[in-house]
This record gives structure tokens, C-alpha cells and sequence, in this order.
């Protein structure tokens, strides 16, 4: 929706911000104004800044200097849209998701290195997880597993991973419930983008398309949604046809019980293997799990194999993660991580990575995800 507004009241503007969408105003006299109160602890005489536009090219909004843990940024707004409070403490640089909209914020930076934005209509609604008890019960933790003395090793690492897994499962669950909603084209949009497209790309940009029909092609919120969309769209491209018509590469590996595995068994055993990477601190890679099952339980019987390679360099990280993920087909590794001759050989420059290997050992598909990975199996077994 868009909405002009021909007088500068706090009723018009009210009205505006509880409707929600693009801002536009005539000239910048009539331009509502965003403000940020801060308390960042144990800062003094640094410089803090609202920027936005980071898949693009950068742009301070407005810069104020911490005093005593204190500060204050005012902004005017012409759109509701997703920027971040940035500053730089000793040579390190923090950055934070804050909303920009008409009205006034608190930003608050918990001891754990938290940030809580709230006071304003959309820094309540789309950074609630921020506030949710379960986000918070979790960053603590978190914040606990950092500290000196904290327990180290193998286990420490799986504990961190199941920690860090769980944290982003929270903001990503609520992230896609703003997403999903049907009445506010910015805060789904913001979402969008917050969420980096993900789980699923595409549905995401039909969230994005009907969200430009009210806000216009103009919006910074539908303009950065498209770019990280072409830029995903243009990564994928480059991974996508990679090693197509080329022979597989052999490996004999053992996998979590320490039976050795040889992918040269897969492929002349089934018409089809698909050789999938992954690793137990990939997000992505776990939550498409479920999709491979799925396929592995539609296509097993009629020649499909899956070997998956684990990129983790933590056994037990490893066995946990294949423990809960309760894999059915052979997963192996050799626990070298990115330095593995395996993992040189195949076209892995991200994971999650694969490619799909006929009976005869030649490649004929590589780096496959979601829709075309499904897509793709099925073709191969009409």
C-alpha cells in the first residue's frame, strides 16, 4: 500500500504507521522521524551509526557518539526497512538488526551481547524473537560456552553446534510467521530479507512479489529483496553444471561404525547415486534432510542410492549429528574438512553440495537444491 500523506500530523502519521507500507512524502520538511535511545555498556567516546544497504553498497543514515554507554540517533524515514546499528570497539565491528520506522526505539545491549529493540511498532513485531524467553534462555548459554574456563573438546563443540542450531531455529521459525502474514506487505517483505530468502527461495519471492504490488518496485525492502534473490540465483548458476559429463571420483571411506564404504560399489549397484555433503554445524544441510528421505523412500526401490559425505572434522560431532539425523543410507567421512582430496575433487565451494551419478559413473547433475533436486530424481525415474 501506498500512502501519501499531504499534511505533516501526528494523526496522518499514526495512521500511516499502524497501516503499515512505503512512506512517501513531498520534500523532506514533511519526512517522519525514526528515534533510537542506547545503552551499550562499557562504551565511551566511540562512533555509532545506522547503515543499510548491505547487499548493495553501504550507507551511513545517521552517526552519534556513544557517551558513557549513552547515545541517540535520529533519522527521518521515507520507508519502514530493515538497517543495522553498527560501531567499532578496539579492532572489532559490531553489527545489530534494527527497524527504521516513525516513532521512537530503545536499543539495549544485554550482558550476554544480546541486542533488544522495542518501544516502536515494528522493532516490537519483527525482533520479538529477540525477547522471547526460549531466544534469550539460549544466548545465555551460549554466552557461557565463550567464557574462560568453559568446557572444551569434542563434546563442548557438539554442545555448541546443538546450541547455535537451536537459536536459529527460534528467529528463523518466527522470521517465516512474519513472513507468512497476509496483511503487512513491509513486515513481510522485511522478513524476506532477514531471513535471506531461506528455507525456500522461491516462496519467498512470491511473498516479495505480491508485497511490491502495494509498495512499488521503488521500495528499498522489494529492491533488496530482488538483489539478494539474483545475486542466490547467480551463486547457484555458477555451482549448478559442474563436472557434467565428467567420471565420478572413487573414494573408500568408513562411515560412523567404522565400515569402510566404497562410493565405486553405489554407482554400479544402483542406476543412479546421488553423493551428497554435508556437515553437523550446516544448517541448511540438516534441514534438507527431510527432503532426502523423502526421496529416498519414493526412489530407493527403483535405483536411487545416497552416500553422504560428512565435511565435520569432529567425530563426535559427526556420530551425534548421524545419531539424531538417523541417516538410512551409507554416510561416511574422513574427517578433514574442507582439506579432504574428496572434497577437492567434487565441485564443493558451499555445502550443501552434490552431484548425481549414473550406473555408468559419468555426472549428470551436480549441486541440485529443493525443487530442482526433487525435479531432477524424478525425471530420471519416469
Amino acid at each position: 500500500m501506498l500512502i501519501r500523506l499531504v499534511k505533516n500530523s501526528r494523526a496522518a502519521l499514526l495512521m500511516a504507521a499502524l497501516a503499515g507500507g512505503l512512506f512517501a512524502f513531498k520534500n523532506s520538511s514533511q519526512l517522519a522521524e525514526f528515534r533510537l535511545s542506547g545503552h551499550i555498556p562499557d562504551a565511551d567516546n566511540i562512533p555509532v551509526s545506522l547503515v543499510y544497504d548491505v547487499y548493495g553498497t553501504a550507507e551511513t543514515l545517521v552517526t552519534d557518539t556513544i557517551r558513557h554507554g549513552e547515545f541517540t540517533l535520529r533519522c527521518p524515514v521515507k520507508e519502514v526497512m530493515n538497517v543495522s546499528l553498527t560501531y567499532r570497539k578496539g579492532k572489532s565491528m559490531y553489527s545489530y538488526p534494527v527497524i527504521l520506522e516513525p516513532g521512537k526505539a530503545t536499543f539495549t545491549l544485554t550482558a550476554t551481547g544480546l541486542s533488544q529493540v522495542s518501544g516502536a511498532k515494528y522493532n516490537n513485531w519483527i525482533l520479538g524473537y529477540q525477547r522471547d524467553s526460549a531466544y534469550v534462555q539460549v544466548d545465555r548459554e551460549v554466552f557461557r560456552m565463550r567464557q574462560p574456563g568453559a568446557a572444551t573438546g569434542a563434546e563442548a563443540e557438539w554442545e555448541g553446534i546443538q546450541l547455535f542450531m537451536k537459536r536459529f531455529d527460534i528467529r528463523s521459525v518466527y522470521l517465516q510467521g512474519v513472513l507468512n502474514n497476509k496483511k503487512d506487505p513491509s513486515a513481510a517483505a522485511i522478513a524476506a530479507v532477514m531471513l535471506e530468502l531461506e528455507p525456500d527461495r522461491n516462496a519467498a519471492m512470491e511473498v516479495v512479489n505480491k508485497a511490491a504490488v502495494r509498495l512499488g518496485e521503488n521500495s528499498y525492502v522489494v529492491r533488496q529483496a530482488r538483489r539478494l534473490d539474483k545475486s542466490q540465483a547467480e551463486r547457484i548458476a555458477l555451482r549448478q553444471g559442474k563436472m557434467i559429463g565428467e567420471n565420478y571420483i572413487d573414494f573408500n571411506l568408513p562411515d560412523v561404525n567404522g565400515k569402510y564404504i566404497r562410493l565405486g560399489d553405489a554407482v554400479t549397484n544402483n542406476k543412479y547415486t546421488l553423493l551428497q555433503f554435508w556437515a553437523s554445524w550446516c544448517v541448511p544441510c540438516r534441514a534438507e534432510i527431510p527432503e532426502l528421505k523423502s526421496l529416498y523412500g519414493s526412489f530407493h526401490s527403483k535405483g536411487l542410492e545416497i552416500v553422504s559425505f560428512s565435511m565435520d572434522n569432529n567425530r563426535v560431532a559427526w556420530q551425534k549429528a548421524s545419531e539424531k539425523e538417523q541417516l538410512s543410507w551409507p554416510n561416511v567421512s574422513d574427517l578433514l574438512a574442507d582439506k579432504s582430496p574428496v572434497v577437492k575433487g567434487y565441485p564443493v565451494n558451499g555445502i550443501p553440495a552434490n552431484v548425481i551419478i549414473d550406473q555408468q559413473g559419468k555426472i549428470v547433475a551436480s549441486n541440485l537444491t529443493g525443487k530442482d533436486l526433487e525435479e531432477k530424481i524424478k525425471s530420471l525415474f519416469p
